[in-house]
């Protein structure tokens, strides 16, 4: 499946530059059909999402903001507290990379229902995708196939996983 990057330009106005992928030819980007979503029962947790997002607007995107999904990463970093109160399953997880202070991709989630996200049927193929993205770019960063530090890294960059 072909992986284009797109900068989403409104929540990239301050220190933090996001991007987010479109697979192949669909019309909406992962970050897109996210949005879309509503998770009744967790608001609190979509709202902690988006306000640290927000935050990593303005400070910078620090590895303690986000959860690590193994080689990607996943917003909210929840506390204690709200983890207690999903009874019912594992909580929010919009996944995304975090590649540098300066520079997040978003991509797509849910809700996990299982302590593996290989076995959840809301998440598996968002966090399995992430994966794969996170291992490429790491990849082709370490062979200078790109280059986290230029103005528009991801220009004329795609790769297929």
């Amino acid at each position: 499946m072909r992986v284009r990057f797109e900068k989403i330009s409104e929540l990239s106005e301050n220190l933090v530059q996001f991007y987010t992928v479109r697979l192949g030819n669909n019309e909406l980007t992962e970050f897109e059909l996210f949005d879309e979503k509503v998770f009744p029962n967790h608001t609190h947790e979509v709202e902690l999402a988006y306000n640290v997002i927000l935050e990593i607007q303005r400070r910078g995107a620090y590895q303690h903001q986000f959860k690590p999904e193994h080689a990607a990463n996943a917003l909210p970093r929840v506390s204690q507290q709200v983890m207690d109160d999903n009874k019912d399953d594992f909580g929010l997880r919009l996944y995304c990379i975090l590649l540098t202070r300066e520079l997040v991709v978003l991509l797509n989630g849910g809700i996990k229902t299982k302590r593996n996200p290989e076995d959840c049927e809301n998440v598996k193929d968002h966090f399995l995708r992430a994966k794969k993205i996170a291992v490429r770019l790491d990849k082709d960063f370490k062979n200078n196939e790109i280059n986290y530090s230029d103005e528009n890294p991801f220009e004329d960059y795609e790769i297929d996983i």
